[in-house]
């Protein structure tokens, strides 16, 4: 009887070493998903820079105590970058917009405003 006991408690301690175990990377796998996020505010981008790797994602988000309009708009990245029209967005907004946008391509994406080009910049490092 005590051989049973014993080995149904090792049997236990392994299971719950391995949902422990598993716990974060299932973790690890559910932050892996969720984008950087980035605020357009009055005249910057907050961060100016996010590093995320191949596949990652970007969702920028216009704050709400903006009082001028801004839009996303990819100056420069990657030579080999496919598409690059969908990295910017189609219009402005000064609040109440978001948009967001996978990276499938390693390399440097450098944003600007282009009504405030000089002022707000962002970099956005794709590592793979």
């Amino acid at each position: 009887m005590l051989r049973i006991a014993v080995a149904a408690f090792a049997a236990l301690a392994l299971l719950g070493v391995s949902a422990a175990s598993a716990s974060p990377e299932a973790s690890a796998s559910a932050s892996a998903t969720k984008p950087k996020l980035v605020t357009v505010n009055d005249f910057y981008f907050g961060p100016s820079s996010v590093t995320i790797h191949k596949g990652g994602s970007v969702k920028w988000v216009w704050s709400s105590t903006n009082t001028y309009p801004h839009d996303v708009h990819l100056k420069s990245g990657p030579k080999r970058l496919e598409k690059r029209g969908t990295y910017s967005t189609k219009t402005t907004a000064v609040t109440d917009a978001e948009f967001k946008k996978a990276f499938p391509t390693p390399g440097s994406y450098h944003f600007i405003c282009t009504i405030h080009p000089t002022e707000m910049k962002l970099t956005v490092v794709v590592k793979k």
